[in-house]
């Protein structure tokens, strides 16, 4: 609101201006007083946020720690990476193994064919499927909703046949609906709507039929009417045909390669298809080969260059008749240790911020500065006034202590049940809060002894941290979120709306209040203001009756 424009003191020659802000500046106590309460309330709230915030990535740690990859990672190697190369899973075991020769690698079947159109001329990729002998696509469109007009598209072939079936695949009498070759529109004779799930069988466009496995089903690959070679080349392309294919236009032929190796994986056309590519009726299918190879001795055959042995993903690379290849899988106890480690360090780092709050110095005659002492000092001077003001929002604060300490008690009761007594807590394998309490519960991480423990037996250090009743993690977990839920009730969450939190109420309360005072205030300075001018008007009645008395004083001598 923007303050009227007053002019005082004109009469009396008083400040009446200067004397009223005085005036005011004591009236106004109260409200700043309040202000500077809700200014605290926010610091201390921003504060338990931040802890929260800390919380929260912490308990996410633990969350992504659970995984048994983090436990369980492993390093391989090959003798030689160039025929042979490896990666050990999760649950290989520490091994070895050698691949003493591949006589064969695994393919995939290969067919290469001279299409021709109608004239027997070499396709190009600008020549129309239609010019080339395929058969018509059959295509099935159901009805998603009734409608009155249902145009179907694909558009049908001219002179094309329509069929439909209802909801229940039963044959709708062909008398009762009408096809309009102009429009492509199907209606019903008797003006009702078609129902949902109607379906219409119709030729439209151009097929091919490849069959990709030995005894499966053939794969149809429709293109539409007006397409072209390219076209159909992109069509055969596609994630559902099982196949890639490529067209070279100066030679005018059709590489197709069945996308899975092995000599059950196929490529076979149907009659039609076989006619149009120029293949004969009686060609048998083109097969891949399997890889074949020898493990340990052991003779072995494969659809593909990529197997599980001892659960290590083994790629073929090259045929070698001897030089076995020798590969090698151990627990990689650097990343399992580095795995843990960031985890302690992240724990380490929410104790530390939860002990710089509840110890920070709490300087009471720091006060937030109201607006006023504000426009008195300097920026610099204003942000290390606020630096005191803002410390120790949560000193000796019970419930981040309470949350410290159940953390704390989280590393000395998560167990493993194991014959190995030596590996039954988490101090045995180098994890301990230590003795000094003044820490506020940090983890103290003895890195020799925690890689001997995960090189002795990586399934207990897994199980010591997983296990869902007694392991650290899934304790560690419930408890920051039960110290989050807490936090949140007091505080709110980023971005909570007041009234969801104790804290938020509490302000709004201080607002509603401030703003009644200020109103108070306008009221108060409006009757100061007021008063002088009553004030003023008395002394120019005073001063100009003092002027005619004069002027009539000095008329009569």
């Amino acid at each position: 609101m923007t303050s009227p424009i007053r002019f005082g003191g004109l009469a009396s020659g008083i400040d009446t201006d200067s004397i009223i802000k005085q005036l005011m500046q004591a009236e106004r106590m109260p409200v700043d007083k309040l202000e500077q309460q809700k200014q605290t309330t926010e610091w201390k709230r921003d504060a338990y946020r931040e802890i929260n915030r800390s919380l929260m990535t912490l308990r996410n740690s633990a969350v992504d720690l659970m995984f048994s990859r983090n436990f369980y990672a492993k390093t391989s190697s090959s003798s030689d990476e160039s025929r042979v190369s490896v990666v050990a899973g999760p649950s290989s075991g520490n091994t070895a193994i050698r691949i003493e020769s591949v006589s064969q690698l695994a393919t995939a079947a290969t067919q290469v064919v001279e299409p021709k159109d109608k004239n027997g001329v070499a396709v190009t990729k600008a020549t129309k499927v239609a010019d080339m002998n395929l058969q018509s696509a059959i295509q099935e469109v159901k009805l998603s909703t009734d409608t009155k007009e249902w145009t179907l598209s694909p558009k049908p072939k001219a002179g094309a046949t329509i069929s439909l079936k209802d909801a229940t695949n039963t044959p709708v009498d062909a008398s009762s609906y009408t096809y309009d070759e102009a429009t492509g529109k199907v209606t019903m004779n008797d003006g009702s709507d078609i129902p949902t799930g109607t379906t219409a069988t119709y030729t439209s466009g151009y097929q091919i039929q490849i069959r990709s496995v030995e005894g499966g089903d053939f794969q149809t690959i429709k293109v539409a009417e007006d397409a072209t070679m390219e076209n159909l080349v992109t069509a055969l392309n596609g994630k559902e045909s099982g196949v890639s294919a490529f067209f070279e236009p100066i030679s005018g032929k059709l590489s197709i390669t069945q996308k899975q190796t092995g000599e059950n994986a196929i490529i076979e056309f149907d009659a039609t298809t076989k006619a149009a590519f120029g293949v004969a009726p009686g060609d048998l299918p083109k097969t891949g080969t399997d890889a074949s190879f020898i493990v340990n001795g052991i003779p072995m055959t494969q659809s593909s260059n990529t197997v599980t042995i001892d659960n290590m993903t083994v790629t073929l690379k090259s045929e070698f008749a001897s030089g076995a290849v020798t590969l090698s899988a151990a627990t990689d106890t650097q990343k399992i240790f580095n795995n843990i480690k960031g985890f302690v360090d992240k724990y380490n780092e929410t104790i530390d911020l939860m002990n710089k709050k509840v110890r920070e110095e709490r300087f009471r005659s720091f006060a937030p500065l109201t607006q006023a002492q504000r426009d008195e000092l300097s920026d610099d001077e204003i942000k290390k006034w606020e630096e005191k003001a803002m410390s120790g929002m949560l000193r000796g604060d019970t419930i981040v202590r309470s949350a410290m300490d159940t953390m704390r008690g989280k590393w000395s009761s998560a167990t493993s049940s194991t014959n190995d007594d030596e590996m039954k807590q988490l101090f045995q394998i180098g994890l301990s809060t230590g003795a000094d309490f003044t820490n506020g519960g940090k983890i103290e991480l003895n890195e020799e002894k925690l890689k001997a423990a995960i090189e002795k037996d990586p399934d207990q250090v897994y199980q010591l941290f997983t296990n869902a009743e007694s392991g650290l993690l899934p304790q560690i977990r419930d408890a920051a979120t039960n110290s989050r839920s807490s936090i949140t009730r007091i505080a709110g969450a980023d971005g909570a709306g007041a009234p969801t939190y104790s804290m938020g109420r509490e302000m709004t309360q201080i607002d509603t209040r401030i703003k009644r005072l200020n109103d108070l205030l306008v009221d108060k300075e409006n009757a100061y203001y007021r008063r002088f001018a009553a004030m003023e008007t008395a002394m120019n009645q005073a001063n100009s009756q003092a002027a005619s008395l004069q002027q009539f004083l000095g008329g009569g001598m």
